[in-house]
């Protein structure tokens, strides 16, 4: 094992203080250069966790199999950084055994490793999820397979290996076709037939990973396309029961993509059932402590389960979650690990909050960018970030993220005024690349 020492921008906590441990971070993007950058700073979920306890007194820790991942500009985010196994619950227990003082707490904010950071938590005799659950085998059709067992309705569903040569859909075209253990952020997509379903199991297939030592199992979850809004409820189950902080509603990409493209967060409930049919996912998936992001549709009768992750929503996000429920997560998910009260709630949440991509219409590179000193004054504007610069290079339309904006309104609508008025002041101007 490897281990460095971080750094703190402030007071470092004195030695022999308890421990608070993450096991890998989310890794967001960030604006390229302070100039692509207006409003609050944003943080991940899991600095943003570790931030709150060093609030505490604690010491911080990050166990990684790869500290050079992550660059050398994160030094302040922890104390120290230990390179470890950190898909093996013994190899953290391990890890964590260098540690000069007691810990705390153990935790992990990213999906791959919760599971395993739940197990090492158990038999540090720390708080966390029950390891072992469905919601934490970090596999949709394992997933999928509890919740029908519970009697909760799904989409027609299959699980189906991606090298197959001959693949069709079972549930029929369009379809929704999702790597089973990717979290829905890669090889994602709305297909309409045959040679598109074979030609995204194909890409998948070829993936040899997904970063951080964790190998594709290759299996693709198919389910049937059901038409409908789609939304989120985030929160945290404490003490065995939800608490639902937000609601947002989801605009996604066009086929074949299916990127989320903007939300729009409140405290009010897409439909009557969707209370209960939350609550009824968590239980039936065994989930029983932590934060929580649980996607669904609201199909002709009634809500259908999109995707449930065992961890708080992704940075811009989040940072939407918290300021219409005017609940500091990270400080919420943090008191929970520690066993403390949970923090006050700010008297005054928005309304509504808004959070809109700013996608790529072209492959190619980028010429010029601009806009974000003009739409920095915009009312209600919490955030703007483009994440490129001049000289790069960007994917296929929609298929990633060149920067976005956060912002607040009133209503649902003025926020989601807000964001495409800032949304349209961005500039990001592409010169598209020549096929040979």
């Amino acid at each position: 094992m490897a281990s460095t020492a971080g750094g703190d921008q402030g007071e470092e906590p004195a030695g022999g203080e308890p421990w608070f441990v993450a096991v890998e971070l989310p890794v967001r993007a960030r604006a390229a250069c302070p100039e692509l950058g207006a409003g609050e700073r944003l943080d991940a979920p899991g600095a943003a966790q570790l931030e709150r306890a060093r609030w505490r007194g604690l010491r911080t820790a990050v166990l990684t199999r790869d500290r050079g991942s992550y660059g050398e500009d994160v030094d302040w985010v922890a104390d120290r950084w230990i390179e470890c196994d950190t898909l093996h619950p013994e190899s953290i227990v391990a890890a964590v055994g260098e540690l000069d003082g007691p810990v705390a707490a153990l935790t992990s904010a990213v999906d791959d490793f919760v599971g395993p950071a739940a197990v090492a938590a158990r038999a540090l005799g720390l708080r966390g999820p029950t390891p072992g659950s469905p919601a934490l085998a970090h596999d949709e059709g394992v997933l999928r397979a509890a919740l029908a067992a519970a009697g909760i309705a799904l989409a027609p569903w299959v699980s189906v290996a991606a090298d197959d040569p001959g693949l069709e859909s079972a549930v029929g075209y369009p379809c929704v076709v999702a790597p089973v253990d990717a979290g829905r952020t890669r090889d994602v997509g709305l297909v309409a037939d045959g040679r598109e379903l074979r030609a995204l199991a194909a890409r998948h297939a070829a993936r040899a990973a997904y970063g951080r030592g964790v190998r594709p199992r290759r299996r693709l979850l198919v389910e049937q396309y059901v038409e409908g809004p789609r939304y989120c409820a985030d929160g945290v189950v404490a003490a065995g029961e939800p608490v639902i902080l937000a609601w947002s509603d989801q605009l996604m990409s066009l086929p074949p993509d299916f990127t989320e493209m903007a939300l729009t967060a409140t405290r009010q409930p897409p439909a009557g059932s969707a209370t209960a049919f939350v609550e009824a996912v968590l239980a039936a998936a065994g989930y029983d402590f932590g934060p929580f992001h649980l996607e669904f549709v609201l199909g002709p009768t009634g809500p259908l389960l999109t995707a449930l992750h065992p961890r708080p929503a992704g940075a811009g996000a989040q940072q939407c979650v918290d300021l219409v429920s005017g609940v500091d997560t990270a400080d919420l998910a943090v008191a929970l690990l520690l066993g403390e009260a949970a923090p006050d709630a700010c008297p005054a949440p928005a309304a509504a909050s808004t959070r809109m991509c700013v996608m790529a219409h072209a492959a190619g590179r980028v010429r010029a960018v601009g806009g974000l000193r003009e739409v920095a004054s915009i009312p209600g504007l919490v955030v703007a970030e483009v994440f490129t610069d001049v000289g790069g290079e960007t994917g296929a339309p929609t298929g990633e993220d060149l920067g976005h904006v956060v912002t607040v309104g009133c209503t649902p609508e003025q926020a989601r005024r807000r964001a495409a008025y800032a949304l349209d002041g961005i500039r990001v101007d592409v010169e598209e690349l020549q096929t040979v």
